[in-house]
């Protein structure tokens, strides 16, 4: 759950080598899915997603979100800059032959939605903590411009975060 909106909770599932990412994408965009599909390798902790996902929730209880829907509104949380297209790009689902994806649901007490990306999502769903294998840290440098100096003071996680944070 989240702090400042209990009643809303999170479940993120984790899957690897998803050959089938050009359909997913097409079931997030005509409604069949409704979860955030993110590119597991922007993603360096679970945390980064859950400020992610704060903020889209608390912009949508204010109607006051820049996309069109609270998961599109997550992968634009996660980006450092202000282009909607380009924060889809980079952290939404890619059309490669073989991709990690993390899925975030909202609202999925009985796993019913999970089950239903689940059917869809021609991979392996692993156990979330081996998201830490599974980041490309040098793509994560680069888009949020990190230089070494900024991360010997503070890691790649909260780099990232107090970037997304401030944007």
């Amino acid at each position: 759950t989240l702090d400042l909106y209990p009643d809303t909770t999170v479940t993120m599932a984790l899957f690897s080598q998803v050959t089938n990412g050009a359909e997913i994408r097409r079931k997030i965009t005509d409604g069949t899915i409704a979860a955030a599909v993110i590119n597991a390798q922007m993603i360096c902790d679970p945390f980064q997603v859950l400020v992610a996902v704060n903020k889209a929730v608390h912009l949508d209880k204010l109607d006051r979100k820049k996309t069109k829907t609270v998961f599109g509104e997550i992968l634009f949380n996660l980006s450092p800059g202000n282009n909607i297209l380009a924060a889809y790009q980079k952290f939404g689902v890619q059309d490669a032959k073989s991709q990690d994806l993390l899925v975030v649901l909202l609202n999925d007490p009985k796993g019913q939605q999970l089950e239903q990306v689940y059917s869809i999502i021609q991979g392996t769903r692993i156990p979330l903590e081996s998201l830490r294998d599974i980041v490309d840290e040098q793509k994560i440098i680069k888009l949020f411009k990190i230089p070494d100096a900024e991360r010997k003071v503070g890691g790649l996680l909260d780099v990232g975060v107090c970037r997304m944070a401030t944007k």
